[in-house]
């Protein structure tokens, strides 16, 4: 290959073969914020670094023969890296994905690259004389190909709710291996002469590869099934305990409800009689405990609530729009409200009988859904970020409450806020309806 072609292929195609990789791999993958601001962004900061690149090629004197020359070898180093954290930041930018799962897409998009290249070589190889360089048809048939390929058999297996679930770990193992497979088995096929077999033993290697990520996704996946089993299965032992207190406290209300009627028959003294009477409309408020907000999801998390309300001695007030909620999804309203609930009554646990108090409010203004719920506590908050942290003993079991909150509130485009002073927290959901 002539100098002049040698440098279209290093500047020119090889960063369109990556930019058409890292598409494939990334395409599936969710929007960040600012999508086309970032995009646009991103492609003018690389249209001005491959600028910058080719002015400082063409100033430099022609390289030598030696592809294997020291200082050919650093440019080509230099040249790979600075592309691969170019590729890493567009994704990292334009997505909405974590740095280590960038990175683990930016090696999968690199492999799939040299996976064309290796194609290429073995076409070339294989059936001499067949115009498939740089440019022809040829050329941009065979990535289209194997990207097709690669997207059908491999991405769209390992692509989870528009995520790559890969921990750091596995995103440094797999960009470690396939710079093994790109880097150094290219330059010393390139220093020996062994192109066929290297193209043979890389096309293996990264199908490999491929097929391992395939198997390893899956088996997160199964990981993930079964620890979400055992969060449900913790749930509904919860909800179990929470039922079977409902049941004592409406048990205990009958048999006192019983008592009291009897008592009635008995007493002859007005002033007796009136204060058993007094006692017998305090036994049945527990039916004020049933609430109506028009949201059926609603009425039941804060009735349920309301119950463990009265047997601690919190005051719960309620001024809720059930309808502005209709378009929430039935599990994510009972998660943000039970959730929400449950750490407002183990807080109020925390102060005296009369201080005890619960005040939940929701309704729409101006196109959006305002949800507040405010409690008394004691002691001191410390924060994790924008989040309190936990007091209890076991975090990890006990961690999930304020952030499947925040989840719910982002999934319909809404933000969690959190306030504590002056003995009071509050918890602020706002979302678009």
């Amino acid at each position: 290959m002539d100098t002049l072609g040698m440098f279209l292929q290093e500047v020119i195609y090889f960063p369109l073969e990556l930019l058409l990789a890292v598409l494939v791999f990334a395409h599936p993958l969710e929007p960040g914020k600012a999508y086309v601001g970032r995009l646009i962004a991103v492609a003018l900061f690389s249209a001005l670094f491959f600028l910058g690149y080719i002015g400082w090629m063409l100033r430099l004197p022609a390289p030598e023969s030696d592809p294997m020359a020291a200082d050919s070898i650093a440019d080509t180093l230099i040249w790979c890296g600075m592309l691969f954290l170019i590729m890493t930041v567009g994704i990292w930018l334009t997505r909405a994905v974590s740095p280590r799962e960038a990175i683990y897409c930016a090696s999968c998009a690199y492999l799939a690259e040299h996976m064309a290249y290796c194609v290429r070589i073995l076409l070339a190889k294989t059936f001499s004389g067949i115009p498939i360089e740089e440019g022809s048809f040829l050329y941009f048939l065979s990535l289209a190909v194997v990207y097709l390929l690669v997207y059908v058999f491999f991405v769209r297996r390992i692509v989870n709710d528009r995520h790559y679930a890969a921990s750091a770990v596995d995103s440094i193992w797999l960009t470690l291996a396939v710079l093994g497979v790109v880097l150094v088995l290219s330059a010393l096929a390139t220093w020996y002469g062994f192109e066929f077999t290297h193209a043979v033993y890389a096309l293996l290697s990264g199908v490999i590869l491929m097929v391992s990520q395939v198997r390893y996704q899956k088996q997160l996946s199964l990981q993930k099934e079964l620890e979400l089993q055992r969060q449900l299965w913790r749930q509904q032992k919860a909800q179990y305990e929470i039922s079977r207190e409902n049941i004592d406290i409406i048990n205990r209300k009958c048999h006192d409800l019983k008592h009291q009627l009897a008592a009635i028959k008995l007493v002859k003294d007005p002033e007796k009689q009136a204060q058993v009477i007094d006692d017998l409309q305090e036994s049945v408020l527990i039916y004020d405990s049933i609430l109506k907000t028009g949201n059926e999801i609603l009425d039941t998390v804060l009735t349920e609530k309301s119950l463990l309300c009265s047997r601690y001695f919190i005051h719960l007030t309620c001024m809720a729009d059930g309808a502005a909620l209709a378009f929430m999804d039935a599990v994510d309203l009972y998660t943000l409200f039970g959730n929400a609930l449950d750490n407002a009554i183990e807080a109020s646990l925390g102060v005296g009988e009369k201080d005890r108090m619960i005040d939940v409010q929701a309704r729409r203004k101006a196109g959006l859904v305002l949800i507040s719920i405010v409690n008394r506590f004691e002691g001191e908050l410390k924060f994790a970020g924008d989040l309190p942290e936990t007091s209890k003993e076991d975090p990890f079991s006990h961690g999930y409450g304020l952030q499947s909150i925040r989840t719910v509130a982002e999934k319909y485009g809404g933000f969690l806020k959190i306030e504590a002073e002056e003995g009071l927290f509050t918890l602020r959901v706002t979302m678009p309806v």
